[in-house]
């Protein structure tokens, strides 16, 4: 339902909540009510936790409330970890003292029959008549990391950061926050949309699209009923931020499943996949190449057009890249005469090599130092983006310092790394090369996905004359 203006305002205040109730606490591992404590203690939450259980006057060394309305003055925000009969009786004691928003973790509404969608047209009705906020039902909650209001029920270790995750299920959100978490990119919030009796998507992107900390935003989509209001909010939404889109139920075998997860009709997949492309939205084939393509587009603006120059000193991955780079549209111009006269010189006359596009070093290529000459040579070619591939070795310096300089220097090419290393080898590098705003992945694929995304953006901007 399309949201007042109060209920806008009101769900802009939960998702900076400063004072926040959890109904049905336990300070018990196994339940389901230790974790928003635990998260928000975790995470230092600047603001009130307020637990609220009969069973206890203190927990967790906080104070134990015996009822919402023993609370004075009432919350921002209620989280109700209680069963469906229960979080909708506690919503409308809620709704009546005042709280604007709450999240009900329960599933049991349209998802399971005719006795769930009963309850969730009261749930509705309920929200409609008090003008409240409802996150959920059936959702693992929200998260705001910015300032700690890490109020999920469930463990994902985040980062503040400018990728904000809005997801139907709880299972693929983890997913795609685990990912980026691999890729040392932040969050801005983490997002269960669940059910949607309430909010959809639509009215998560209009509060978060003037957010300055939610710069990119990732989508898990199972199905919508209103398609059209999904489409005008990610067109509206595209034109000021990228958004990445990663879509469930693509064969007509998987919509029963769906209805049953989320209550979603997973719909026509072709129109969805042409509805995203018109929006502006790119769709990822993955959660975690989803991921890839958040943390490209948070970090890097759209390219000024296709022409893409590979810097290596190992042909295979560029090859591997380029098969995906030039179906996406990239075109690989030749280097000019001067620059490859150039480029030989540094390398050296009696390197066998045939320079072209990509760049292919062989052995002197991996001298951090020639690498750094060669690449701010091509850097001064008229090409759009680089995809720089470096393969790492332990007893050779990374070239970190030079890229970064590079980088500063030429901040109007964008440029993709791909720093060829087990995981746990690269960790300590990829985090440097992040905080020094190089865009690093760590295979040829990643790396092409990430510059797919990014000339998918500008397509859709000069299409749109935004750029």
């Amino acid at each position: 339902m399309p949201l007042s203006p109060l209920m806008l305002g009101r769900l802009k205040q939960a998702l900076n909540a400063r004072r926040v109730a959890v109904v049905g606490a336990s300070q018990e591992q196994l339940s389901v009510g230790i974790g928003p404590i635990h998260n928000l203690i975790g995470a230092s939450f600047q603001g009130d936790v307020l637990p609220v259980n009969p069973k206890y006057s203190e927990l967790l060394g906080l104070k134990c409330y015996p009822t919402l309305e023993s609370i004075d003055p009432p919350p921002d925000l209620a989280i109700l970890l209680l069963n469906q009969d229960m979080a909708l009786e506690m919503a409308e004691r809620a709704a009546k003292i005042g709280i604007p928003a709450v999240t009900i973790v329960a599933g049991g509404f349209r998802e399971v029959g005719a006795g769930g969608q009963a309850l969730d047209r009261r749930l509705l009705e309920v929200a409609t008549r008090y003008e409240m906020v409802v996150i959920g039902p059936n959702t693992l909650g929200f998260s705001s990391f910015h300032h700690g209001l890490h109020a999920i029920f469930w463990h994902l270790d985040a980062r503040p950061g400018l990728v904000a995750i809005l997801s139907q299920s709880g299972g693929v959100g983890l997913t795609m926050g685990n990912a980026l978490q691999s890729l040392h990119c932040g969050l801005s919030h983490f997002i269960g949309v669940g059910n949607r009796t309430v909010l959809d998507f639509e009215d998560y992107l209009e509060v978060l699209k003037d957010d300055p900390n939610a710069e990119t935003f990732l989508l898990f989509i199972e199905g919508v009923e209103h398609p059209r209001s999904l489409y005008q909010a990610l067109k509206k939404t595209a034109l000021q931020k990228p958004i990445v889109v990663y879509k469930a139920g693509k064969n007509e075998g998987v919509s029963k499943a769906t209805a049953t997860h989320t209550g979603s009709l997973a719909g026509e997949y072709g129109l969805y996949r042409s509805m995203f492309k018109q929006a502006g939205a790119f769709e990822a084939q993955s959660a975690f190449d989803a991921a890839v393509a958040g943390k490209a587009l948070s970090m890097l603006r759209a390219p000024r057009g296709p022409r893409m120059c590979a810097l290596t000193f190992t042909a295979g991955p560029c090859i591997v890249a380029m098969d995906k780079l030039l179906g996406a549209g990239w075109e690989l111009p030749d280097l000019s005469s001067e620059a490859k006269a150039d480029v030989g010189s540094i390398i050296g006359e009696k390197t066998p090599v045939d320079l072209q596009n990509p760049v292919d070093l062989t052995g002197p290529g991996f001298q951090p130092h020639i690498y750094a000459r060669v690449l701010e040579r091509v850097l001064l070619e008229d090409f759009d983006a680089y995809l720089l591939v470096w393969s790492y070795n332990p007893l050779i310096r990374t070239p970190i310092i030079e890229l970064e300089s590079l980088a500063k220097k030429y901040a109007d090419k964008t440029i993709v790394f791909v720093f060829m290393a087990h995981q746990l080898e690269a960790a300590p590098h990829m985090a440097a090369l992040h905080s020094k705003g190089i865009c690093t992945y760590l295979t040829p694929e990643d790396g092409a996905t990430a510059l797919n995304a990014l000339l998918f953006r500008y397509h859709f901007l000069k299409r749109e004359g935004a750029r």
